[in-house]
C-alpha cells in the first residue's frame, strides 16, 4: 500500500481550520455545472467501494459490476432530491450510498422477475469471508486515500512543490531513507525530511477534506484518518 498509517502525522488544527460549509454544500446549492462536477467526484470516489460491495453480495448474477454500479449512479444521482435528502439526514455519504445501492439491487431483482428474464428464480449465493459492508469499507479507504493523493499532488504542483511531493512519495511508498534519496534532489537528508513533511501536510489536508465531505464531524476526523490508514494497511 502506498502510505503506512505508522507514518501518518497528527493533523494540526491551526493548519487546517474548520470550514462550516464543505464544497459539497456549495455544489448542491450551485449551478447545474457544479452539480455535475459533484456527481463526477462521487462516482470517482465511491464507484470502487460499491463495486466491491456488489461482488461480496449474493446478487452477482444481476450483471457486470461496472454496469450495475453505473446504472445505480445514473438512476440515483439523476434525482435532484437524492443528495439533498442525504444532507438533511446527517448520515455518512458512503453509508447513504451503500444503503441506496442495496435498495437498487433489490429493485433490479424484482424487475428481472417481472420481465421474465430469468428461467426460474436465481438464488443469491453468499460469498465466504468478510461481509460485503466490511469489504466496501476497506475499499472506501483505498479509494479516498487515492483521491486525496491525487488532490494533494495537484496542490503541490500548483505551488511548484513537485520535488517535495516526489520526496514524500519515494519515502512513504518506496520506504527510501532520506539520506539515500536526498542526493537525487541535491539536498541534505534533513532538508529532504522537511520537504516530505511539507508535502505530507498537503496530503493530510486533502484527506481531511475528503472525510469531511463524506460527513465526518470535525472532532472525528483525526481519529478517522488514523483508523482509515490502519485499515488500508491491514
Amino acid at each position: 500500500m502506498l502510505l503506512s498509517a505508522k507514518k501518518h502525522e497528527p493533523v494540526k488544527r491551526d493548519v487546517f481550520p474548520t470550514t462550516k460549509r464543505t464544497w459539497i454544500d456549495l455544489a448542491l446549492d450551485g449551478s447545474n455545472e457544479d452539480r455535475q462536477a459533484l456527481n463526477r467526484h462521487i462516482m470517482a470516489v465511491y464507484a470502487h467501494p460499491l463495486r466491491v460491495y456488489y461482488l461480496g453480495t449474493g446478487s452477482r448474477w444481476l450483471g457486470d459490476p461496472d454496469e450495475v454500479v453505473a446504472g445505480f449512479f445514473a438512476d440515483r444521482l439523476g434525482r435532484d432530491s437524492f443528495l439533498t435528502e442525504w444532507r438533511r439526514g446527517g448520515m455518512r455519504l458512503r453509508r447513504w450510498l451503500m444503503n441506496a445501492f442495496s435498495f437498487y439491487l433489490s429493485e433490479l431483482r424484482r424487475k428481472r422477475q417481472r420481465d421474465n428474464r430469468m428461467s426460474g428464480d436465481v438464488p443469491d449465493v453468499p460469498t465466504p469471508g468478510p461481509s460485503p459492508q466490511r469489504m466496501a469499507d476497506r475499499a472506501f479507504g483505498e479509494s479516498i486515500v487515492a483521491e486525496a493523493l491525487r488532490v494533494a499532488a495537484e496542490s503541490c504542483q500548483a505551488q511548484q512543490l513537485d520535488d517535495h511531493w516526489a520526496v514524500f512519495i519515494r519515502h512513504t511508498r518506496d520506504d527510501v531513507p532520506y539520506a539515500e534519496l536526498a542526493p537525487d534532489f541535491g539536498v541534505t537528508a534533513a532538508r529532504a525530511a522537511v520537504m516530505a513533511r511539507t508535502a505530507s501536510r498537503h496530503f493530510q489536508k486533502a484527506l481531511r477534506q475528503q472525510l469531511v465531505s463524506d460527513g465526518a464531524g470535525e472532532a472525528e476526523v483525526d481519529d478517522e484518518i488514523r483508523e482509515l490508514l490502519e485499515a488500508v494497511e491491514s
